[in-house]
């Protein structure tokens, strides 16, 4: 038997409102200049936010997460970002 999928709390299918924050939050991390934080999966649902990937270094989840909370409509960030050395 194969283990079922994680349930995610997220609507598969966002609300514009939720594509236009999807959109400020890509918009916040491209603007810190690391193209890194460009690859970052960003899922947005009624203002709670969802970031996901992996990086090379602490520093640069720390400044994902804090692009991503300076952006204006977050309400609550779930982080799951990893840092992975490689």
């Amino acid at each position: 038997m194969s283990p079922s999928p994680p349930h995610s709390d997220f609507a598969e299918d966002p609300s514009p409102e939720d594509r236009e924050l999807e959109s400020s939050v890509r918009n916040n991390l491209q603007l810190t200049g690391y193209h890194q934080l460009r690859r970052i999966d960003v899922v947005v649902e009624g203002g709670r936010v969802r970031l996901s990937g992996r990086l090379p270094k602490f520093y640069l989840l720390q400044l994902a997460q804090q692009a991503a909370m300076n952006t204006e409509g977050v309400v609550n960030l779930d982080n799951n970002i990893e840092v992975v050395r490689g």
